[in-house]
């Protein structure tokens, strides 16, 4: 290695005030100093280098990344260079590069740096290279010895690598070593439950209880933690009785933890759905003893209706709702709803609240009304009972109940939004979600109902409108603000108006962007391994790390992705589509073009119009974050480049989304039949016919997957001169799916058979359209609409979607148009473009007649528009 070049003394002084500078964020004077010293030495390589961090610092990371890796060259020798394009490369995010520049800065200083190794650490472990963290955690140990922390970081490097018993060896060690602590240590505190974490983890049971209950019981001040761990390694152990006192006492300082109560109904032995009438009896006596022991316990209250049957639940369910709904708590329904698996305990529920509602209701020769709230609430669960139950002219008549009894509360317009939404009146909907949204301005949750409820209709301006009410006024537009703030549910709402316009490049755009946001959360952490073991909180710390290699099972990254591979198969399959936002050739049309340039200087004014609104006195005082530019401005907006890029190779890109799905959904059904439709395309067909294996094992009558079989079977070519394994692995999987001697039209025919729900007829139909079979798959659709069958929505909007596909006859879309909207009437897509109209022209009406209201200064302001005030009873 050359050794390091050195500068003049004058020059040495001047890059020690330029290090001071970049650490004071003076980056404007740091950038004058550098070029001071460049100017009579160009080739200085650590001055380089520091320049480069600055610029990069300053939102200009390629030319301070080019700079600095001239610096490296000019000064091979320098461990400050090399330490420099170290971090340059970690705020890139490109951590390998990071570590072998931080490997070459400790090579050339000899490995005795400890903020080197401490910052080598951070990134092994952002990497996951477990083996490589522990050999660094055991050099800072050397290094300095007489610190716990060196101690814990090697401790937690070999529990996150498996190697628990050296772990445990290591945090033993340590703890058998405090002296002298202070009366209330948090540090030993956590040190202890770590261990006895540990210790748990490994199985010792016994150690725990042990180890918890002994001299560290004192040192131990997370008295739940600690109870909680000693009752699950009794419980472990088989000692329940011991494992149910210990829940008991947590359940005396709060027996509202549904945890806890779980736990304890499992001490005693209680399955969590008892089939046999032993299993049900012990169930009622636990719980009749949990009810006496903790009388005043909501959440026993509501265990309880998991378990018991028939009359005993019709009591306590009666108990706990009417109390409820006394109390006016509109989350009751969330509460119960996940009751109604059971039919029975749903026509239980229905009964008690019907009964309530006609003792609560107000008689007409009666005076005062003596429950006239919880009459109200007993409409409002009644409306969302109906809602879910499917029966949507119930649910809004007694929501259009409780709204003229009580206009004023916007629950009560949700619920209507709701209900109607529900019913397929997407545009109804959104208005009635609108006037919730006017009865409370101030409501940051109603304005992003209001707008996600405007994105169902496609109306992407007008959500983009009511969200900027809540967004930042200097933020360049309120989607990049929503961006920011990782608003997932905004960016997915908005990917599905944009894909259903025809506006693939920037639903693309949306679905890239959320996957980019995961990818920064799972970045983000790196500041967490130096705050965790500095704070010592080290179970919270475990449990971070966990979730974080698990992050991307998360349901709205499984959402985002399979819409993105959608659409990926939909470029696949037209290259040279045009779509609303790009022509052919991934460019903006002329007349899109003007749009596009409007919207753009209309926005650029806003934002130069808020940021004059927002603008600081001539006399503030300037700040060293002053130095520091804005974020860079996106280059492709509209995502027309990366629709361009994207439709060379589809398949590729879908195929990334697919790889992290088998690994982090790989119990989804929807992760393999997706894998399947990308395959397909691909003619892969080991992977089609491995898709279609997986997803037979996890749910083998699913529609999609029926007519995956067929086309396989159809598609896939003759495997004489395929390699053994590849004619085996295929051979197994059609062997235990649809063997050689089994027809399809036979296969599909016996399916047909079998199917006992609409979407599996939906199913059979699709797979008569893969067999060419075209006018009886018409057929089939045509009778999922006919009285006897039980349709729902979301099947029949299926259904619809298939007949067009299948080019069926304009007489027989319209025959089943006619045919849904007698079973759905309110359902937009089944509906005649005049009636549309006239609802449309109905609601304009309607908010024509609430604004003057807003204004009139007799009019009550909280009414909305087509309802009526409250009448006295």
């Amino acid at each position: 290695m050359p050794p390091k070049k050195e500068l003049p003394a004058k020059e040495r002084g001047l890059f020690k005030r330029l290090i001071q500078e970049y650490e004071t964020k003076k980056y404007k004077l740091g950038l004058k100093t550098a070029d001071t010293i460049l100017k009579k030495f160009p080739e200085a390589g650590e001055t380089l280098c520091m320049k480069g961090l600055i610029l990069a610092t300053m939102n200009q990371r390629a030319e301070g990344i080019e700079l600095a890796r001239k610096g490296v060259r000019h000064d091979i020798g320098s461990f400050l260079a090399w330490h420099c394009l170290g971090i340059l490369c970690r705020m890139e995010k490109n951590w390998e590069e990071a570590v072998k520049c931080y490997g070459m800065a400790l090579r050339i200083e000899g490995g005795n740096n400890v903020n080197l190794q401490r910052e080598m650490s951070y990134l092994h472990m952002q990497q996951r290279n477990y083996p490589a963290l522990i050999d660094v955690r055991l050099a800072l140990l050397k290094l300095q010895p007489h610190l716990r922390l060196s101690w814990v970081g090697l401790a937690v490097a070999h529990h996150l690598a498996g190697s628990l018993d050296e772990a445990l060896r290591i945090i033993s060690g340590l703890t058998d070593t405090f002296r002298d602590t202070p009366p209330r240590s948090f540090e030993l505190s956590e040190i202890h439950l770590y261990r006895a974490q540990i210790l748990f983890e490994l199985g010792r049971h016994a150690d725990v209880v042990t180890f918890l209950q002994g001299p560290a019981n004192k040192a131990v001040y997370d008295k739940k933690a600690s109870k909680l761990l000693i009752a699950r390694a009794y419980a472990a152990e088989g000692s329940s009785d011991k494992a149910a006192e210990e829940l008991e006492q947590l359940l005396r300082w709060n027996a509202e933890d549904l945890g806890v109560i779980r736990d304890w109904l499992k001490a005693k032995g209680v399955e969590t759905a008892p089939s046999s009438s032993d299993g049900v009896a012990k169930a009622a006596t636990a719980l009749r003893e949990l009810s006496t022991k903790f009388p005043k316990s909501g959440a026993a209250k509501r265990v309880a209706l998991v378990y018991l049957q028939g009359d005993d639940f019709r009591d306590q369910a009666e108990t706990y709702i009417s109390a409820a709904l006394q109390k006016g708590v509109p989350s009751i329904f969330a509460d119960i709803v996940a009751l109604y698996v059971d039919d029975k305990k749903r026509i239980a529920v229905e009964e008690i609240v019907e009964r309530r509602r006609l003792e609560w209701a107000p008689a007409k020769d009666a005076g005062d009304q003596q429950e006239p709230s919880a009459y109200l609430w007993s409409l409002y669960f009644l409306a969302q009972h109906y809602s879910k139950t499917g029966h949507v002219e119930r649910g809004l008549a007694y929501v259009d109940s409780a709204i003229a009894h009580s206009p004023t509360m916007p629950e009560l317009h949700m619920m209507r939004a709701r209900v109607l939404k529900r019913g397929g009146s997407l545009h109804s909907a959104a208005s009635a979600m609108e006037d919730a949204r006017l009865l409370d301005g101030q409501d940051r949750f109603l304005n992003c109902k209001a707008a996600k409820y405007l994105l169902r209709i496609d109306d992407v301006k007008g959500a983009t409108e009511v969200v900027s009410l809540f967004t930042k006024p200097d933020a360049p537009s309120p989607t990049f603000d929503l961006i920011e703030m990782q608003a997932f549910w905004y960016m997915a709402e908005e990917a599905d108006a944009h894909a259903r316009s025809g506006n693939l490049a920037l639903a693309l755009k949306r679905l890239t962007q959320i996957d980019r946001t995961f990818q920064e959360i799972y970045d983000d952490q790196l500041d967490f391994h130096s705050y965790c073991m500095r704070k010592l909180t080290l179970r919270s710390y475990i449990d971070m790390v966990r979730f974080e290699d698990q992050l991307r099972s998360h349901p709205a990254y499984f959402r985002a992705a399979l819409s993105a591979v959608k659409l990926l198969c939909q470029l696949h399959d037209k290259p040279d589509g045009d779509s609303r936002a790009s022509g052919s050739n991934g460019h903006l049309t002329e007349e899109q073009r003007k749009d596009a340039k409007k919207a753009k200087k209309a926005e650029l004014k806003a934002a130069e119009d808020a940021k004059k609104a927002t603008a600081k006195p001539k006399d503030t005082k300037k700040t060293d974050e002053d130095d520091v530019p804005p974020p860079p401005p996106d280059e492709d907006p509209d995502g027309v480049q990366l629709l361009a890029d994207t439709r060379k190779k589809p398949l590729e890109a879908a195929k990334i989304y697919l790889l992290t799905l088998q690994e982090r959904a790989e119990r989804r059904v929807e992760t393999w039949l997706a894998t399947f439709e990308v395959a397909l395309r691909s003619n892969d067909w080991l992977v089609a016919a491995r898709a279609v294996s997986h997803a037979h094992k996890l749910q083998s009558n699913h529609p999609q997957l029926h007519k995956q079989i067929v086309q396989l079977r159809r598609k896939v070519p003759d495997l004489t001169s395929a390699p053994e394994p590849v004619k085996e692995a295929i051979g197994a999987v059609f062997a235990s799916v649809l063997p050689d001697e089994v027809t399809l039209e036979a296969f599909t025919t016996a399916y047909l058979q079998r199917a006992t729900s609409a979407a599996q007829k939906l199913g059979a139909a699709q797979a008569l359209h893969a067999l060419d079979r075209t006018a009886e798959a018409v057929t089939l659709i045509q009778t999922l609409t006919h009285a006897e069958s039980k349709t729902d929505l979301t099947t029949a909007l299926a259904a619809r979607e298939e007949l067009r596909l299948l080019n069926a006859d304009v007489s027989a879309r319209e025959a089943f148009d006619a045919e849904a909207r007698k079973r759905f009437p309110h359902a937009d897509m089944f509906k005649a473009h005049d009636t549309l109209k006239s609802e449309e022209a109905e609601r304009q009406a309607q908010r024509k007649f609430w604004e003057p209201a807003q204004q009139d200064g007799d009019a009550d302001p909280s009414v909305p528009a087509g309802h009526a005030p409250p009448t006295q009873n």
